[in-house]
């Protein structure tokens, strides 16, 4: 794999030593545990962005989840902690889509896979989620319901 497939791991490895050199811890915390996450699905990081970025995206959605959970107990100072880090890792993502955006890709995976009826859904979420990996599932399954009723 050459360098140019592991560029987004070059931009994690080139930030970490940023943050160690300007002393930042809370930056340094972050991008470590993105580090440590996608060598422990690959130890020596030979994975393609593509593969990063959805290990880049789950660590986010944890990241949301543990927000909502602190700010249930009333915890928020954790809770603004796990945001500033959910924005340093927000950073090696691609920007999402607009809702408009999304739509638009539903309606066109529904009208390729000639889906009639909510029993096809799979064949539809398929579609969408293979040809736009960084779209959250949870999003484009609402949509689909919504469409195929």
């Amino acid at each position: 794999m050459t360098n140019e497939d592991k560029k987004l791991f070059n931009q994690i490895n080139e930030e970490l030593k940023k943050a160690l050199k300007n002393r930042d811890a809370l930056r340094l915390s972050a991008l470590r545990m993105v580090k440590s996450k996608i060598l422990y699905v690959n130890a020596r990081g030979d994975l393609p962005d593509a593969e990063i970025t959805k290990i880049i995206k789950k660590y986010s959605k944890e990241l949301k989840e543990s927000i909502t959970e602190f700010k249930k107990v009333e915890k928020n100072e954790e809770a603004a902690t796990h945001e500033k880090e959910l924005a340093i890792v927000a950073e090696f993502l691609p920007p999402e889509l607009s809702e408009d955006e999304v739509k638009k890709i539903v309606e066109t995976a529904i009208t390729e896979t000639g889906a009639t009826s909510i029993k096809e859904m799979g064949k539809v979420m398929k579609e969408v989620l293979a040809k736009h990996p960084t779209i959250d599932g949870k999003t484009v399954s609402g949509l689909v319901r919504e469409k195929l009723k």
